[in-house]
């Protein structure tokens, strides 16, 4: 059975969380409000008011901020795989100090390491069976076989990946960044120690709102380019559009000036 067009299979991570929520679907046509109330209520809690909401693609880069209420999630074309991060600042929230997974807080039964290994049926034991059979075995490869046996893992990216696109990138030229059209500065083009292998590209973005995860050209304690906070972000070479593309910034002051 094939799944509808107007369904997407999205994992949804916290900040104050080291669990990764396994493929929530969500529909295309939902408004960005209600995609905010399904991951708070799955997924840490919180609300609109205290959470920001960040589309990753299936590497892991920021692809959008879902910041317009008013706007269905389709918009951002999600596409399976793809990631929502929640970033949490409410320091109430039901997951912050570790709550819901720092079990250290709760007073629990105590079995020795040697008392639990004699136990049979455990979740121990039947890991330790999986990895005997297959030394790769992951918690989230038996969970995606369980949906889709013929899963497999992504191919990590090659070295070389987008170097010919990169190549036609004009460092210090103005350019677009899709999906979204953001525009703004290249200013760096080459690997980033930290990220997916391959290319990228370094762009000063001409709107701090448009940001990333990565928002001052730094990554591992290492800066890629000086940038002022919030207005950084990495990209693939084949999102990055070099042109003539005016700051859309000041053409909106020019516009209120007349």
């Amino acid at each position: 059975m094939n799944q509808s067009d107007d369904l997407v299979r999205i994992n949804v991570s916290h900040s104050n969380l080291k669990a990764k929520f396994i493929e929530l679907r969500f529909d295309k046509h939902m408004l960005i409000e209600d995609v905010y109330v399904k991951c708070c209520h799955n997924c840490g809690g919180g609300s609109a008011d205290t959470v920001v909401l960040n589309l990753l693609d299936p590497n892991g880069n920021f692809v959008a901020q879902l910041d317009d209420m008013n706007k269905k999630l389709g918009f951002y074309a999600p596409e399976n795989g793809f990631g929502i991060h929640v970033l949490d600042s409410d320091p109430n929230s039901l997951s912050a100090g570790g709550w819901l997974e720092d079990v250290s807080l709760v007073k629990k039964f105590e079995l020795t390491d040697e008392e639990y290994d004699k136990r049979e049926g455990t979740v121990r034991k039947w890991m330790q069976s999986k990895k005997a059979k297959d030394p790769t075995w992951t918690l989230e490869k038996e969970m995606m076989r369980r949906r889709d046996p013929t899963w497999e893992p992504p191919v990590p990216k090659p070295e070389n990946y987008q170097q010919d696109e990169a190549g036609i990138v004009e460092m210090g030229g103005r350019c677009e960044v899709n999906p979204g059209g953001r525009r703004g500065e290249v200013k760096f083009v080459g690997k980033v120690e930290g990220l997916q292998p391959g290319w990228w590209v370094g762009v000063h973005l001409d709107d701090p709102a448009s940001g990333s995860s990565v928002k001052d050209g730094i990554v591992k304690g290492v800066k890629y380019f000086d940038v002022p906070d919030k207005f950084g972000t990495f990209v693939r070479p084949a999102n990055v559009v070099c042109g003539n593309f005016p700051n859309e910034l000041d053409e909106l002051d020019e516009l209120g000036e007349i």
